[in-house]
């Protein structure tokens, strides 16, 4: 069995349109293989489900109360996407964060990854085409909701992937790829077609904020290729890689 985790950014999920984007291209991919979605939150602040507008309602929280509110967003985002798959036809599901596997320590807002099982995953799997699960989030040993810090649903998609034995992982987002600099101010920014871990790490210790530090760290250790590209430009995007890969 194929499989392909695929995580949709908070901007690629936040119209209508661009939900039935991220159904279609969902839809373009299961006659070849299985598909695991990884979602962020639906947009960004002050849409009403995004992962800042939800901290902005709330503000005095232990930040175990906060975490278990920080998820809320994810777990929408699984349920409208779940709906809207099944509306168009493709034989869908979802996961919970109880069934996700991530099983974390208690650092509330950038919890600690203990371990990853694929046991609920996989058997949901078996009876769907396409299985739609929560990013950012997982739980730890006494059943409590934790978040891996912002940007943790690229975390996600690169745990899922590397305990399934996966070589590659695929991000959409709102940019096709990664630049030089960020293309919305400056239009003639140079694009790579690949970039190296650790030059990603450096953009992003600069101020770079297309990819999740701990994520890149992450794909680096277990040699996992990253595509980002954009949900509205299918085709264009930037693989993150080793050197010895990028040479091939």
């Amino acid at each position: 069995m194929e499989i392909c985790v695929i995580k949709f950014g908070g901007t690629s999920l936040k119209e209508e349109a661009a939900r039935n984007r991220a159904v279609r291209l969902i839809r373009r991919l299961i006659p070849e293989m299985k598909v695991i979605a990884v979602v962020s939150a639906m947009g960004r602040y002050p849409d009403p489900y995004a992962t800042d507008t939800l901290m902005s309602l709330a503000k005095y929280l232990t930040p175990q109360q906060r975490d278990r509110l920080l998820s809320a967003g994810e777990m929408i985002s699984t349920l409208v996407i779940n709906s809207l798959c099944r509306q168009n036809g493709i034989l869908s599901d979802t996961l919970s964060t109880q069934e996700l596997g991530i099983i974390t320590n208690d650092h509330y807002g950038e919890a600690e990854v203990l371990t990853v099982t694929t046991g609920k995953l996989l058997e949901k799997l078996d009876h769907c085409d396409c299985l739609i699960v929560p990013g950012y989030q997982g739980i730890t040993l006494d059943h409590e909701i934790t978040t891996l810090g912002r940007g943790g649903s690229d975390y996600t998609a690169m745990l899922l992937a590397q305990a399934l034995g996966l070589e590659d992982v695929y991000i959409l987002t709102d940019v096709s790829g990664i630049y030089e600099a960020d293309p919305k101010q400056n239009p003639d920014a140079r694009h790579w077609d690949e970039i190296d871990y650790d030059q990603m790490l450096k953009m992003i210790d600069a101020g770079a904020r297309v990819m999740q530090r701990q994520s890149i760290l992450f794909a680096r250790e277990h040699q996992l290729r990253v595509w980002v590209g954009s949900s509205l430009q299918v085709g264009k995007g930037t693989w993150i890689q080793s050197c010895e890969d990028s040479e091939r």
